[in-house]
This record gives structure tokens, C-alpha cells and sequence, in this order.
């Protein structure tokens, strides 16, 4: 597996970015076609449409010619970044819908799909609050969520994988694997409850194999859970001085994880480095 084909969000965010140069550092690396996805989104307004409305009319115009001003400037200085950077193979897209719909439809033919981490205090008009978790749900490739803050120079030199005995998890690595065969150290690590002494056919050792089989330098080990999981992940990696977690998104429903709490909304909320997750 590579990367043949990276799509990246865009919009007006001050983070926009620094995504994007993160995005063409991985494209210049595995020689990959960047897209850039510009959703104008639609116009927030409600209004009876007949004849006695034109002002009203007049207005969704203006707003919809503004949504794609904004759009494509978001896509001019995507190109302008790519040519700075070097990018071998780049295109820009603008489209007509809402943010989430034109990134999981345009995603979906992607190997690897880049967007930010939704920023409670300071929200970008025009994406959703939970437009990564959409993304994530419905898109299909692995979602590699970045930040709101902080600076990345480097991705995927240190990586923690946050391992379970779940399809999702199972997944991350299989997707991860462009990405851990070139890392200078990988630590797979399964929280969880104390177990019996380990066997050769338990799921991190079953693990461990598969990615031995891909000549893939790692350590791995079991950690007793102590309290919340994903606080855990957090505090391993900052120990490991990971630049990159990556781990299954949802195992359980969203809903589920909405209502209780769980380790993919605990990474979403408080990721301190960029995170990879695959559903």
C-alpha cells in the first residue's frame, strides 16, 4: 500500500495553512498527487421564495458569490503553497455544497484524507463542529486529524499505535503502513485491564508478528489501564515524544461514545499531535 492520492480540506480557518504544508510534506515524501478540496458551503438563509421577496433574492445571491470568493482564495493559496513547496502533482477543487459532503464524496477516491481538529472556541464559518468525526464516519480512507495548535516539523518519525483487538484498530495499521515503515521508532502499545501472562496467539502478539512480516522496526507492550484510555495514549506518547498517534476511530457506535465518553472523542477533544484514525 501507498499513498498514490492525498486529499486535504480547505477553507478560510487561520490553521488552513499548516495543514496544508503538512500535506505537501507527505506528498513530496511518497510522491503523491495532493487535491485540495474547497467546499463554498451553502447560505444560511430561510426565506419564502415568491415574488414579493426579490430583495430577499438579491441577498442569496450576493451570499453565494461570497462563499465562493472565499473558496476560491482558500484554493489560490493551496496552488501558491504546492509550487512553493515543490509538489510534483497538485489540483484544486472548489465545489458547490457543504463542507462535509464535498470532502467525504471527493475523499472517498483518496488514499489518505487530512483535516483540522474542530476548535470549540474559535469554529471556522461554514464547517461543522463535528465535520472530522463525519469525515471519519463516512469517507471510507484513514482521516489524519491535525491539530488546532502547535507547529509540526516533523510527522512519523515517532509514532505511537494505540493498539485493541478491534477491526478498527486492525485497520489503522494497515493504513499506517507507509507511514511505519519509514519511522525511526514505533511503539505499539494495548491499554487495558491486567491480563494473564501473555501467549504467543493473543492479539498484540498476533500483531506484532504482522508487522515484523512488513520489516517494520517496533516495540510493543501491554500497559494496565489506570484511568481514562485516551488520557493514557496522550501521556505515552508526550513520554515517547511521538509526532504522530495512530489508532481506530469509533469501535464502538458513536452514539455510545457520545453518551459514555470514549478513547476516539478523548483524541478528537485533546490531541496534541497530529492523529491518524481509520474506521
Amino acid at each position: 500500500m501507498s499513498y498514490k492520492t492525498i486529499a486535504v480540506h480547505l477553507e478560510a480557518g487561520p490553521r488552513c495553512a499548516t495543514r496544508v504544508a503538512l500535506a505537501a510534506r507527505l506528498a513530496i515524501r511518497h510522491g503523491s498527487r495532493l487535491v485540495g478540496i474547497a467546499a463554498t458551503g451553502l447560505p444560511d438563509v430561510i426565506v419564502a421564495m415568491n415574488s414579493a421577496v426579490t430583495e430577499a433574492i438579491e441577498c442569496i445571491a450576493l451570499s453565494v458569490a461570497d462563499l465562493r470568493n472565499h473558496a476560491e482564495a482558500a484554493a489560490r493559496d493551496f496552488d501558491r503553497e504546492c509550487r512553493r513547496a515543490g509538489v510534483a502533482s497538485f489540483q484544486s477543487e472548489v465545489v458547490i455544497d457543504e463542507a462535509v459532503d464535498a470532502v467525504v464524496r471527493l475523499g472517498r477516491c483518496s488514499d489518505l484524507i487530512v483535516v483540522g481538529q474542530t476548535d470549540v472556541a474559535g469554529p471556522v464559518q461554514g464547517v461543522a463542529f463535528d465535520f472530522p468525526q463525519q469525515v471519519l464516519l463516512h469517507a471510507g480512507p484513514p482521516v489524519l486529524v491535525v491539530p488546532y495548535a502547535g507547529s509540526f516539523s516533523s510527522l512519523g518519525e515517532r509514532i505511537l499505535v494505540g493498539w485493541k483487538d478491534t477491526r478498527e484498530a486492525a485497520r489503522a495499521l494497515r493504513d499506517a503502513l507507509p507511514l511505519l515503515r519509514e519511522a525511526r521508532r514505533v511503539s505499539l502499545v494495548e491499554v487495558g485491564p491486567p491480563r494473564p501472562e501473555a501467549r504467543d496467539d493473543d492479539s498484540l502478539a498476533l500483531a506484532s508478528t504482522w508487522l515484523a512480516s512488513h520489516a517494520v522496526a517496533f516495540d510493543a507492550h501491554r500497559e494496565i489501564e489506570l484511568a481514562d484510555v485516551g488520557d493514557q495514549l496522550l501521556s505515552r506518547a508526550s513520554d515517547l515524544g511521538a509526532d504522530l498517534v495512530v489508532c481506530g476511530g469509533y469501535g464502538h457506535s458513536r452514539l455510545r461514545e457520545w453518551a459514555l465518553g470514549g478513547v476516539t472523542k478523548h483524541l478528537l477533544a485533546h490531541m496534541t499531535v497530529p492523529t491518524l484514525f481509520s474506521h
